[in-house]
């Protein structure tokens, strides 16, 4: 099988890295997000909307609450909502000069313009804004060269890193090199930092982190805690897929089962499917699910259509395709949905049961109210 499972892999990440995805909006004042900026070493992304602005509307249901959009705008940008016509909104909205909506505001932590934009766009055109945001910000270039110049002092280094950290590029040697000239990492400074960079599991950061666990539970609460090891050990999962190093993936796996030992076994089968899903063994990808499915989303309508609607887009076999009918009945048995019949009819169609694929897709047609061919399947 040539075809790359993005798709598959992208519905994993969803159902697990990021169990509350899209954007994760701050909820206080400009004030308290500039404050939190500053403590963070991350710019400000504001979306400046309406109530009654249908673009704004658009973004904040199918841009906002996009997965990889999520992650990365929770990554590098403390993000806010304003309403330009409430509260702070119309002081903000003439200090800006925002006019129109929605407007796509980038600022530092002085509440200083680094980028802007008017209008709604796409995910993909809106990660792109924020990563032009980023760029702008991006004063790694001073420090690199105040690096090669043999500066190496402990605050210098650290700034270094969020400099680098900040601006989405390699930090973990620079990092590392702070961490080094550090003996006691007991201080809320250097339990920040271990939060902040320990982004891979397979990382002495990532160790430390852990061992430093419950300081920083108090510093950021334990789900927060629990989010960053999940995130740490799926990047050494995507990095066990693009190597091909199986060895990472077990690395992941024993990561976690250190530092979260109760939900080491959910994590150690999502890791097993998403490596089987980024190594195109649609086979061990559809067992694995099915497995989890049992254990942990049997009354999971949503994660059922999910799983089943990828196997159907990357295989023709008939045994994997009966495993996802299976799941396609389930999700539509727990909730009643028009798009979970449609998937359901597409499986039936693809197994050569056609005269039962027509009647589950007539009740899709029925229930969305419009007439709907079954969609079009993927090779």
């Amino acid at each position: 099988m040539k075809q790359l499972l993005t798709g598959l892999l992208i519905l994993v990440s969803l159902q697990w890295a990021f169990a509350d995805s899209g954007i994760q909006f701050f909820k206080g004042t400009m004030a308290e997000a500039q404050a939190l900026a500053a403590k963070e070493h991350k710019i400000i992304f504001m979306d400046a909307y309406t109530s009654w602005c249908g673009p704004c509307k658009r973004m904040a249901k199918d841009v906002f609450s996009d997965a990889e959009v999520g992650k990365f705008f929770n990554k590098h940008f403390i993000n806010i909502k304003v309403d330009m016509e409430k509260g702070e909104g119309p002081r903000l909205a003439g200090k800006y000069r925002v006019n129109s909506y929605p407007t796509l505001l980038f600022l530092d932590e002085k509440g200083e313009v680094v980028h802007a934009a008017k209008g709604g766009r796409p995910a993909d055109q809106f990660l792109g804004l924020g990563k032009v945001a980023l760029s702008k910000n991006d004063k790694s270039g001073e420090y690199a060269q105040q690096y090669e110049e043999g500066k190496r002092d402990p605050d210098f280094l650290r700034a270094y890193a969020y400099a680098l950290l900040n601006s989405a590029k390699p930090n973990l040697k620079i990092a590392n090199e702070y961490i080094r000239t550090q003996d006691d990492f007991s201080s809320k400074e250097n339990l920040e930092f271990l939060f902040d960079f320990a982004n891979e599991a397979d990382s002495k950061i990532f160790e430390l982190a852990v061992e430093n666990k419950e300081a920083i539970i108090q510093l950021k609460s334990a789900e927060t805690f629990k989010e960053k090891l999940k995130s740490a050990c799926n990047e050494t999962v995507n990095k066990a897929i693009e190597y091909k190093v199986a060895d990472l993936l077990d690395e992941a796996k024993l990561k976690m089962k250190t530092a979260d030992p109760k939900y080491a076994k959910e994590y150690a089968l999502y890791a097993d499917i998403k490596y089987a899903a980024g190594t195109e063994d649609i086979t061990a990808f559809t067992k694995l699910s099915d497995k989890y499915l049992k254990k942990y989303a049997k009354k999971d309508a949503q994660t059922l259509h999910q799983y089943a609607r990828s196997v159907l887009m990357q295989t023709n076999d008939a045994k994997l395709l009966e495993t996802a009918e299976k799941w396609a009945s389930q999700a539509t048995s727990i909730d009643y949905k028009a798009e979970y019949l449609r998937t359901h009819s597409a499986i039936l169609e693809k197994l050569g049961r056609a005269e039962e694929a027509q009647k589950v897709n007539a009740k899709a047609n029925e229930l969305g109210g419009k007439q709907s061919k079954t969609p079009a399947l993927g090779h």
